[in-house]
């Protein structure tokens, strides 16, 4: 029997300037800080990205600092913090926006967080002059 159908799974990493996003099966993404070890922290861009899925995707393996993070772990360490949301876009849209996120290591809903926020500040920046 597998004792891991009802879990949720990391299906993909995406990586930004000040945390990672790790997308699980469920459609959720975890927004995880690198300051959640010290290893994450202290790591280059280019050591993050030097990871593997693990257990089937229950965790991440960084190979260049040695270093495992579960979703378990992450769900036991930061709660559930996290909302979802819908929204309707056309297929054309979701295919280049997953093209652009595949090339700059973002999972789709780390690539729609980041433009959402960056937009948000620039209307805040506009409407404060």
């Amino acid at each position: 029997m597998n004792t891991l159908r009802n879990e949720p799974l990391i299906q993909l990493v995406g990586f930004g300037v000040e945390k990672m996003y790790i997308e699980l099966n469920t459609g959720r993404v975890l927004s995880v800080p690198y300051s959640y070890t010290k290893r994450l922290a202290q790591a280059t861009f280019d050591e993050l990205r030097n990871y593997r899925l693990i257990g089937n995707g229950v965790g991440v393996h960084f190979e260049s600092i040695d270093e495992d993070i579960s979703v378990k772990g992450i769900m036991r360490d930061f709660g559930d913090r996290t909302k979802r949301i819908n929204i309707s876009v056309s297929q054309s849209f979701l295919d280049v926006a997953d093209n652009y996120a595949k090339n700059h290591h973002l999972s789709r809903s780390a690539l729609f967080q980041k433009a959402t926020m960056s937009y948000m500040q620039e209307i805040n920046l506009k409407d404060s002059k």
